[in-house]
């Protein structure tokens, strides 16, 4: 069982006597006593509110003078000890928008006003809240959820589920904001929002006994260009219309959650929020990823370290970071070192909190010019004295996207000077997430050789690098632990037909076709690759399918044909 950590409160007499040596006679705005309406409200509405309130992931609400008053010693408490608010980012190692750090007038402000007597004030004084709905950002323009329920299960530990949501946009859409609301935070360890406008995933969804469909991989769906879309617990949205992303109509959302059973059935339903703005984006953004997946983490060992770097070819401005750990992570931190030698921090974390994850948004962006070295730090604590360790005794932990595993991820937001630029800088970083992609498959099978999955996912990988005899390898794995895994066949078959393998390519196609009959890819690849040995009318039959499943696709076949014909 995992152990969980408890706040125990100090005795209220040592917290008295403590805001006693300090009394003022005037409170914070020299206008007499404290007071929660003119005071403390303030505060509370800022930098409390967002979690403390109906539906968020506060145990309590924070939004009236009764709601603090009822709480008021154990809000001295925790705020004097920095406690609360919650915010993980070191001073001084970058300014983020939105920070939640205390100012020492404001933590006096709470203790001042228990020794005031806890006086509510004038009402005219209270200010109205920054919402103006149960959404942190107002009411959204179009807000989504799974078409049913889904009941998790109580055994297990990890659960990953995707849902397929259409989206009812009849025209072109620019989406300035995305804000994501779990139903049941107690269950929902993280989510990611992903496009997709091919209808697959929807396919795929259908096809399952039950609401959405299982596994970590998300097919053809992906993240809107240049965003990721995610939500963790303390993760705050915001808007920024000059980095709007295009929704085109016929595009469904692709929503993957990650489920820490509790040890009873819980129902789960998510809420997905889109904002809209009229006008196009000015800029365009890349995503830049630094990471370690050949995390092996010794049982005991209180500073297992990792690092990652990478030299910018173009110059970009930083919009965001968003560094992500598991339990056992320590320490974060990330800089960067500019061509003439100077160190520009982006960002530090020295308790790293798995509960409290966010994207940090820089105050005004980052400049950095080409030829910039990004460079990324991970400490973790495997040992017996870490407290969030959910291991006891401690074991060895590989890298892995379950939350008993770990992973070192830093995500940044980047805007390149130009579209040129942007092109350059994408293809230069996907070279280095191919790789590390490659090694984190690699280090999960050392973990976990029995999952077919991640076999299917590495060779395609492979496959996508060139490195054909690996990629033939691990499909064969797949199929090995998963007879009946038919996109695996699919794959396989393609695979062999680019390697001339033509019998052996049918013979997959067929064995994906027998256990999913109206599989419209094994169709499809059937079609083409018998059309390649001379079966012609087998060949257009296949096809025909395709094109009564898929009309948009009937040009695209009759191209191919014609290519192979001229081939021949």
């Amino acid at each position: 069982m995992r152990r969980r950590i408890e706040f125990v409160p100090l005795f209220a007499c040592c917290v008295l006597a403590a805001m006693c040596s300090g009394c003022q006679e005037q409170g914070p705005s020299g206008g007499g006593p404290v007071t929660f309406n003119r005071d403390l409200a303030p505060i509370v509405l800022a930098t409390c509110a967002e979690c403390h309130r109906p539906g968020a992931s506060g145990p309590f609400p924070l939004l009236s003078y009764e709601d603090v008053k009822k709480h008021s010693t154990q809000i001295v408490e925790v705020t004097a000890s920095g406690y609360m608010p919650p915010w993980k980012p070191d001073a001084g190692y970058g300014e983020f928008v939105g920070a939640r750090r205390l100012q020492p007038e404001q933590v006096l402000a709470f203790e001042q006003w228990v020794v005031d007597g806890e006086l509510e004030g004038d009402p005219v004084e209270l200010p109205e809240p920054h919402w103006n709905s149960d959404w942190q950002l107002g009411k959204p323009d179009l807000v989504v959820q799974l078409q049913e329920p889904y009941m998790l299960a109580g055994g297990g530990i990890d659960v990953y589920r995707n849902f397929a949501i259409p989206l009812p946009v009849a025209t072109r859409r620019y989406v300035e904001a995305v804000e994501f609301r779990t139903h049941n935070e107690l269950v929902t360890h993280h989510a990611v929002v992903m496009l997709d406008p091919t209808g697959k995933a929807r396919l795929h969804d259908e096809r399952d006994d039950e609401p959405g469909f299982g596994g970590m991989e998300f097919g053809d769906a992906q993240g809107p260009d240049g965003h990721f879309i995610g939500w963790t617990p303390g993760k705050t949205p915001f808007r920024d219309p000059d980095l709007a992303w295009r929704l085109d109509p016929g595009t469904d959302l692709v929503v993957q959650l990650h489920m820490l059973p509790s040890g009873k059935p819980e129902e789960v339903q998510v809420s997905v929020g889109l904002f809209f703005t009229d006008r196009p984006p000015t800029r365009q953004s890349a995503l830049l990823r630094l990471s370690s997946k050949i995390l092996d983490i010794p049982p005991g060992a209180p500073d297992y370290a990792v690092a990652d770097a990478y030299v910018l070819p173009v110059d970009v401005e930083v919009i965001s970071v968003y560094p992500h750990a598991h339990y056992l992570g320590k320490r974060i931190a990330a800089f960067a070192t500019l061509p003439d030698g100077t160190v520009q921090w982006l960002i530090r974390m020295s308790e790293w909190d798995f509960a409290w994850q966010d994207e940090y948004r820089y105050v005004r962006p980052v400049f950095l010019p080409k030829g910039t070295t990004l460079q990324v730090e991970f400490t973790f604590d495997n040992s017996a004295a870490n407290p969030f360790n959910p291991r006891d005794p401690p074991v060895r932990v590989f890298y892995g996207r379950g939350s008993y595993d770990e992973m070192a991820d830093l995500t940044l937001q980047v805007v390149p000077r130009s579209g040129g630029d942007r092109d350059i800088l994408r293809w230069d970083h996907q070279r280095k997430w191919l790789a590390q992609e490659m090694e984190g498959l690699q280090t999960v099978l050392k973990a976990h050789p029995e999952q077919p999955d991640n076999h299917h996912t590495l060779a395609m990988l492979y496959q996508q690098t060139g490195r054909g005899e690996e990629a033939l390898s691990h499909f064969a794995e797949a199929l090995r632990l998963k007879p009946d895994y038919a996109e695996a066949h699919v794959n396989m078959g393609i695979a062999l037909a680019s390697r001339r393998d033509l019998p052996g390519a049918i013979e997959h196609l067929q064995r994906a076709l027998a256990i999913k009959l109206d599989y419209v890819e094994a169709h499809f690849n059937l079609g083409l690759v018998l059309q390649m040995v001379g079966r012609t009318q087998e060949a257009r039959r296949h096809l025909a399918i395709v094109v009564a499943q898929r009309p948009e696709m009937a040009g695209a076949i009759e191209s191919r044909l014609a290519r192979l014909a001229g081939s021949n």
